[in-house]
């Protein structure tokens, strides 16, 4: 396929599961990595956002030619059909003149119509009698929300049937009381002790060695582990860490794997793939919205190294001199997750001197968390490592 910038194609796109979608794009600009790899940055009308599509992936492409003032639609899918059955139905409904419903005068003799009731009384109540009434109220509320959190629904609006019917009804199965949560809690982040404390349904999170308090949890991770990130990197980019805070996708405060996974794809679907001369530092990827092997692998480790991991660089190659691909690499202390690939190093010394210390280090490489992608080839062999914070603006 011959991409031009600027023009609109309907595409037929497989995704590294196989996931086969339809899709309308507008290309922004081309792309290939060292591998020889095509890779187009267009705005996806199927998402609403700019994405990069790999051009090996591509199933079929169409050049769109859109009609002036319409917004194109590939032949035959099911937006188009489904476009047309709405504009038919209403032109059909615009089409058909209301009914007439007849109505019969009234005869002449027929009765007057019923006096107006009278206004009811006023009364007037004094802004004291009004505030008391809210407390009242408000107090009644939150006694019955707490009765229904705790016991669920009463038993006679789920079992009770409207419909006269005398058929019988099987009672539910009885839900077993959950226990009420502590009014505290208590778990260690990073090292530091993060308390939350619940009082009339309303939470509260605490560090104390810090000072710290907030009803946001997020508020009290970033306490931890923000001015950390800091000291190790000297980065200070608030959109770096809204990033890399936000990939902790159940609150846990803590870092998975499968957070990883879906951090990672969404990097690789939305950075584009650019080579240059110098690493970038994870800062400058963000900025740039994009990179080549190496300002990948330092964004991804940037992201492990402000949740407490310990990530490097690793660069496989041919041959200790020839031209290879970098990756980011986890040293792992615990065990390693089912189906993944990973080094185990005894001794190493890093490329600024740093002694390693032995373990197992697992690879994470574009979207692939446990294994390497396509650019590194058969038979090339993991040559050098560098720390991530000594890499930064060098040649790699």
């Amino acid at each position: 396929m011959l991409w031009e910038t600027g023009r609109q194609y309907w595409i037929r796109y497989a995704s590294e599961s196989g996931r086969t979608t339809e899709r309308t794009i507008d290309v922004l600009r081309l792309g290939s990595s060292g591998d020889g790899v095509t890779y187009v940055r267009a705005h996806c009308h199927l998402r609403g956002e700019d994405r990069t599509f790999r051009a090996d992936r591509v199933l079929a492409a169409e050049l769109v030619a859109a009609s002036a003032g319409q917004a194109p639609f590939p032949a035959g899918s099911l937006s188009n059909v489904r476009f047309v059955e709405r504009a038919l139905a209403v032109a059909a409904v615009k089409a058909s003149p209301p009914a007439l419903r007849p109505v019969a005068a009234s005869p002449a003799w027929a009765s007057p119509p019923s006096p107006l009731p009278k206004p009811p009384a006023v009364v007037r109540r004094t802004f004291g009698d009004i505030v008391g009434s809210i407390i009242g109220y408000a107090v009644l509320l939150s006694m019955l929300f707490a009765f229904l959190g705790n016991t669920g629904l009463p038993e006679f609006f789920l079992t009770h049937d409207t419909s006269r019917s005398t058929a019988s009804r099987a009672a539910p199965a009885p839900q077993p009381i959950q226990p009420p949560k502590p009014l505290f809690e208590e778990t260690t982040i990073g090292g530091y002790l993060l308390r939350t404390s619940r009082l009339f349904n309303v939470k509260m999170y605490e560090v104390p060695a810090l000072g710290f308090r907030s009803p946001i949890k997020a508020e009290a991770v970033s306490a931890i582990r923000t001015p950390r990130f800091a000291a190790a990197t000297g980065l200070d980019d608030p959109g770096l860490v809204r990033r890399y805070l936000a990939a902790d996708l159940n609150g846990s405060g803590k870092l998975s794997y499968d957070e990883l996974a879906v951090f990672q794809d969404r990097t690789f679907r939305n950075f584009t793939y650019e080579s240059n001369d110098l690493a970038l530092s994870p800062d400058e990827f963000l900025a740039a919205a994009g990179g080549d092997c190496e300002d990948f692998a330092l964004y991804t480790a940037g992201l492990l190294r402000y949740w407490g991991w310990n990530p490097y660089i690793g660069c496989f190659a041919p041959s200790a001199t020839g031209t290879g691909h970098a990756v980011c690499l986890v040293r792992e202390p615990g065990a390693v997750p089912a189906g993944f690939a990973f080094w185990t190093i005894e001794a190493w010394t890093s490329e600024d001197g740093t002694e390693l210390s032995p373990g197992t280090y697992i690879p994470v490489d574009y979207d692939h968390v446990g294994s390497l992608s396509e650019a590194v080839e058969k038979g090339w062999k993991l040559q050098e490592i560098y720390l991530p914070e000594k890499a930064w603006h060098l040649e790699m």
